[in-house]
């Protein structure tokens, strides 16, 4: 049987063919090397799987090196499929295939589907006509590192005015300006306080920003959005698809369509195991 299987920073989520979920934490092991790959491999091999698909967090190239994760260096140089070759696997970026797997689950309708996926980070990935976009050699669609401001706020990229900055857990604790977590943000805002709700203002404009940005580049007729921010902030997106449409041409705002993802914390496992399905 095969499964999908999420690398991130603090947990590694699994979905198994037949429907069944795990969530591992890793967060005691995530900055020492030895240590993470020696559990990532146990997590993987668990069960005995007949295939896996696996997504990763970061710059991760077609034959299965992760050769930049900014939320998670221990996985930096790491070759995945060197790392278990005794599997049958696919490996990709996270949101990449998180957009494979909202394809393949619940938008088979959509010609051009862009997920965008606002965590930790920002990611994006990109459905066409039922499959996936890797680009030349699997970085197609880092969104998040596209710069909206020049000389700006600090990406953990190490880069300076990327849109993740900005929209990104870390991005909305710092338009908040208070040694908080973005969850804490994020509820004070929904109870109405003023600081907060303009710091989610301003993550909204930049995030509106990005996306515009992206529809003009790549015509999706679907758009959907997930990842832990954005569930949080769910009540306060309301009108969302109407404020994009009218920061973009008439052409392109015609035939889009927003929706927010089902899968929610699984949707780089999901679109894993969509993936290992198709190919394994």
């Amino acid at each position: 049987m095969r499964k999908g299987v999420d690398v991130g920073g603090s947990f590694v989520k699994v979905l198994w063919e037949d429907g069944r979920t795990e969530k591992h934490d890793v967060r005691p092991v995530k900055n020492d090397r030895g240590a993470f790959l020696k559990t990532l491999r146990e997590i993987i091999l668990k069960g005995r799987p007949t295939g896996v698909g696996i997504a990763v967090a970061g710059f991760t190239s077609l034959d299965g090196t992760v050769y930049s994760s900014p939320n998670l260096r221990v996985l930096d140089g790491v070759n995945l499929k060197e790392l278990l070759p005794e599997l049958p696997l696919v490996v990709g970026n996270d949101v990449t295939l998180a957009a494979f797997g909202e394809w393949y689950y619940d938008h088979r309708d959509a010609k051009l589907l862009l997920f965008v996926a606002v965590g930790t980070g920002l990611g994006a990935g990109l459905t066409y006509e039922g499959r996936p976009f890797f680009g030349a050699c699997g970085s197609a669609l880092e969104l998040g590192h596209h710069a909206v401001e020049k000389g700006g706020a600090p990406c953990r990229c190490g880069r300076r005015g990327c849109l993740e900055a900005y929209c990104s857990s870390y991005g909305l604790t710092r338009l908040y300006g208070e040694p908080v977590s973005d969850a804490e943000v994020i509820k004070r805002a929904l109870s109405g306080e003023e600081r907060a709700l303009k710091a989610v203002e301003v993550f909204k404009d930049y995030l509106l920003t990005g996306l515009a940005n992206a529809v003009h580049l790549f015509n999706p007729d679907r758009l959907v959005l997930g990842g832990g921010v954005i569930k949080g902030l769910k009540p306060l997106l309301n009108g969302l698809g109407d404020e994009l449409k009218k920061r973009v041409e008439s052409l392109p705002a015609s035939c889009l369509k927003l929706a927010f993802t089902k899968a929610e914390e699984f949707a780089g496992a999901r679109g894993a195991l969509a993936w290992a399905l198709e190919r394994l």
